[in-house]
Protein backbone atom coordinates (compact mmCIF):
# COMPACT_ATOMS: atom_id res chain seq x y z
CA UNK A 1 0.00 0.00 0.00
CA UNK A 2 2.77 2.41 0.83
CA UNK A 3 4.56 1.39 -2.34
CA UNK A 4 1.55 2.26 -4.47
CA UNK A 5 1.32 5.68 -2.83
CA UNK A 6 4.97 6.29 -3.40
CA UNK A 7 4.65 5.27 -7.06
CA UNK A 8 1.64 7.61 -7.54
CA UNK A 9 3.53 10.49 -5.93
CA UNK A 10 6.50 9.93 -8.22
CA UNK A 11 4.27 9.80 -11.30
CA UNK A 12 2.45 13.05 -10.40
CA UNK A 13 5.75 14.79 -9.75
CA UNK A 14 7.02 13.69 -13.14
CA UNK A 15 3.93 15.11 -14.88
CA UNK A 16 4.29 18.43 -13.06
CA UNK A 17 7.96 18.69 -13.98
CA UNK A 18 7.21 17.83 -17.61
CA UNK A 19 4.46 20.50 -17.74
CA UNK A 20 6.78 23.09 -16.21
CA UNK A 21 9.54 22.28 -18.71
CA UNK A 22 7.10 22.55 -21.61
CA UNK A 23 5.78 25.87 -20.30
CA UNK A 24 9.28 27.28 -19.90
CA UNK A 25 10.19 26.13 -23.39
CA UNK A 26 7.18 27.86 -24.91
CA UNK A 27 7.75 31.07 -22.97
CA UNK A 28 11.43 31.06 -23.87
CA UNK A 29 10.65 30.51 -27.52
CA UNK A 30 8.17 33.39 -27.53
CA UNK A 31 10.77 35.72 -26.11
CA UNK A 32 13.50 34.64 -28.50
CA UNK A 33 11.45 34.94 -31.75
CA UNK A 34 10.22 38.51 -32.30
CA UNK A 35 6.71 38.93 -33.86
CA UNK A 36 5.69 35.33 -33.33
CA UNK A 37 2.37 34.28 -31.90
CA UNK A 38 1.35 31.25 -29.91
CA UNK A 39 -0.38 29.77 -32.96
CA UNK A 40 2.79 30.09 -35.06
CA UNK A 41 4.88 28.62 -32.27
CA UNK A 42 2.53 25.68 -31.81
CA UNK A 43 2.64 24.87 -35.52
CA UNK A 44 6.44 24.77 -35.32
CA UNK A 45 6.31 22.50 -32.26
CA UNK A 46 3.75 20.09 -33.81
CA UNK A 47 5.44 17.16 -35.53
CA UNK A 48 5.47 17.24 -39.34
CA UNK A 49 3.19 14.23 -39.95
CA UNK A 50 0.42 15.90 -37.95
CA UNK A 51 0.97 19.19 -39.80
CA UNK A 52 0.91 17.30 -43.14
CA UNK A 53 -2.32 15.56 -42.18
CA UNK A 54 -3.81 18.93 -41.25
CA UNK A 55 -2.90 20.43 -44.62
CA UNK A 56 -4.35 17.41 -46.44
CA UNK A 57 -7.53 17.76 -44.42
CA UNK A 58 -7.66 21.47 -45.30
CA UNK A 59 -7.18 20.66 -48.99
CA UNK A 60 -9.88 18.01 -48.86
CA UNK A 61 -12.09 20.35 -46.91
CA UNK A 62 -11.47 23.05 -49.47
CA UNK A 63 -12.45 20.68 -52.26
CA UNK A 64 -15.48 19.52 -50.32
CA UNK A 65 -16.46 23.09 -49.63
CA UNK A 66 -16.06 23.93 -53.31
CA UNK A 67 -18.29 21.00 -54.30
CA UNK A 68 -20.78 21.99 -51.61
CA UNK A 69 -20.72 25.59 -52.79
CA UNK A 70 -21.33 24.46 -56.37
CA UNK A 71 -24.22 22.29 -55.26
CA UNK A 72 -25.64 25.16 -53.19
CA UNK A 73 -25.35 27.49 -56.20
CA UNK A 74 -27.12 24.91 -58.36
CA UNK A 75 -29.92 24.62 -55.81
CA UNK A 76 -30.23 28.42 -55.62
CA UNK A 77 -30.42 28.64 -59.41
CA UNK A 78 -33.13 25.98 -59.45
CA UNK A 79 -35.02 27.86 -56.73
CA UNK A 80 -34.79 31.11 -58.72
CA UNK A 81 -35.97 29.30 -61.87
CA UNK A 82 -38.84 27.75 -59.93
CA UNK A 83 -39.83 31.14 -58.50
CA UNK A 84 -39.65 32.68 -61.98
CA UNK A 85 -41.85 29.92 -63.41
CA UNK A 86 -44.23 30.31 -60.48
CA UNK A 87 -44.58 34.03 -61.22
CA UNK A 88 -45.20 33.30 -64.89
CA UNK A 89 -47.82 30.75 -63.93
CA UNK A 90 -49.55 33.30 -61.70
CA UNK A 91 -49.55 35.81 -64.57
CA UNK A 92 -51.03 33.21 -66.92
CA UNK A 93 -53.61 32.25 -64.31
CA UNK A 94 -54.72 35.88 -63.99
CA UNK A 95 -54.90 36.21 -67.78
CA UNK A 96 -57.06 33.08 -67.99
CA UNK A 97 -59.34 34.43 -65.24
CA UNK A 98 -59.70 37.76 -67.07
CA UNK A 99 -60.46 36.03 -70.37
CA UNK A 100 -62.93 33.68 -68.67
CA UNK A 101 -64.70 36.66 -67.10
CA UNK A 102 -64.76 38.42 -70.47
CA UNK A 103 -66.21 35.31 -72.11
CA UNK A 104 -68.87 35.03 -69.41
CA UNK A 105 -69.85 38.67 -69.96
CA UNK A 106 -69.99 38.11 -73.72
CA UNK A 107 -72.02 34.93 -73.24
CA UNK A 108 -74.55 36.83 -71.13
CA UNK A 109 -74.76 39.54 -73.79
CA UNK A 110 -75.33 36.97 -76.53
CA UNK A 111 -77.99 35.19 -74.48
CA UNK A 112 -79.70 38.50 -73.78
CA UNK A 113 -79.58 39.46 -77.46
CA UNK A 114 -80.97 36.05 -78.42
CA UNK A 115 -83.77 36.42 -75.89
CA UNK A 116 -84.59 39.89 -77.24
CA UNK A 117 -84.51 38.59 -80.79
CA UNK A 118 -86.76 35.68 -79.87
CA UNK A 119 -89.15 38.02 -78.10
CA UNK A 120 -89.20 40.33 -81.12
CA UNK A 121 -89.71 37.39 -83.47
CA UNK A 122 -92.50 36.03 -81.29
CA UNK A 123 -94.07 39.47 -81.24
CA UNK A 124 -93.90 39.70 -85.05
CA UNK A 125 -95.18 36.15 -85.44
CA UNK A 126 -98.14 36.89 -83.14
CA UNK A 127 -98.86 40.02 -85.14
CA UNK A 128 -98.79 38.06 -88.42
CA UNK A 129 -100.99 35.36 -86.85
CA UNK A 130 -103.55 38.01 -85.93
CA UNK A 131 -103.49 39.31 -89.51
CA UNK A 132 -103.83 35.83 -91.09
CA UNK A 133 -106.39 34.85 -88.47
CA UNK A 134 -108.56 37.83 -89.48
CA UNK A 135 -108.58 36.66 -93.12
CA UNK A 136 -110.91 34.09 -94.61
CA UNK A 137 -109.29 30.62 -94.43
CA UNK A 138 -109.07 30.30 -98.26
CA UNK A 139 -107.32 33.65 -98.66
CA UNK A 140 -104.90 32.94 -95.80
CA UNK A 141 -104.13 29.47 -97.23
CA UNK A 142 -103.46 30.96 -100.67
CA UNK A 143 -101.02 33.55 -99.26
CA UNK A 144 -99.33 31.03 -96.96
CA UNK A 145 -98.80 28.71 -99.93
CA UNK A 146 -96.08 31.06 -101.19
CA UNK A 147 -94.34 31.51 -97.76
CA UNK A 148 -91.51 29.30 -96.50
CA UNK A 149 -92.48 26.40 -94.24
CA UNK A 150 -90.82 27.73 -91.06
CA UNK A 151 -92.77 31.01 -91.22
CA UNK A 152 -96.04 29.20 -91.97
CA UNK A 153 -95.32 26.80 -89.08
CA UNK A 154 -94.71 29.77 -86.71
CA UNK A 155 -97.95 31.50 -87.80
CA UNK A 156 -100.09 28.33 -87.65
CA UNK A 157 -98.72 27.38 -84.22
CA UNK A 158 -99.68 30.83 -82.89
CA UNK A 159 -103.28 30.72 -84.21
CA UNK A 160 -106.13 29.27 -82.20
CA UNK A 161 -106.71 25.57 -83.13
CA UNK A 162 -110.00 26.16 -85.01
CA UNK A 163 -108.47 28.94 -87.19
CA UNK A 164 -105.34 26.83 -87.84
CA UNK A 165 -107.48 23.86 -88.87
CA UNK A 166 -109.54 25.95 -91.30
CA UNK A 167 -106.44 27.40 -92.97
CA UNK A 168 -104.69 24.00 -93.20
CA UNK A 169 -107.85 22.49 -94.73
CA UNK A 170 -107.85 25.21 -97.39
CA UNK A 171 -104.16 24.75 -98.26
CA UNK A 172 -102.59 22.71 -101.00
CA UNK A 173 -102.47 19.14 -99.70
CA UNK A 174 -98.70 18.82 -100.14
CA UNK A 175 -98.03 22.09 -98.30
CA UNK A 176 -100.53 21.19 -95.53
CA UNK A 177 -98.76 17.84 -95.00
CA UNK A 178 -95.34 19.53 -94.82
CA UNK A 179 -96.61 22.05 -92.25
CA UNK A 180 -98.33 19.33 -90.21
CA UNK A 181 -95.14 17.23 -90.14
CA UNK A 182 -93.09 20.30 -89.18
CA UNK A 183 -95.55 21.11 -86.37
CA UNK A 184 -95.43 17.54 -85.04
CA UNK A 185 -91.63 17.45 -84.85
CA UNK A 186 -91.69 13.90 -86.19
CA UNK A 187 -89.83 13.06 -89.39
CA UNK A 188 -92.09 12.02 -92.26
CA UNK A 189 -91.26 8.88 -94.16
Amino acid sequence: RTGARLLLFAFCTLIVLFGAKLGLTVIGALHTVPGSSVANLLTTLVPQPVAAATSVWTDMGGQSMSALEQEANKIHQQQRQFQKEQKQLEILKKQVERKTNTLLVLQKRVMLAQARQKTALNSKTRRLARIYGAMKPGQAAKLMGSLNDSLVKAIISTLPPDKAASILASMNVKKAVQITVALSGIQAQ
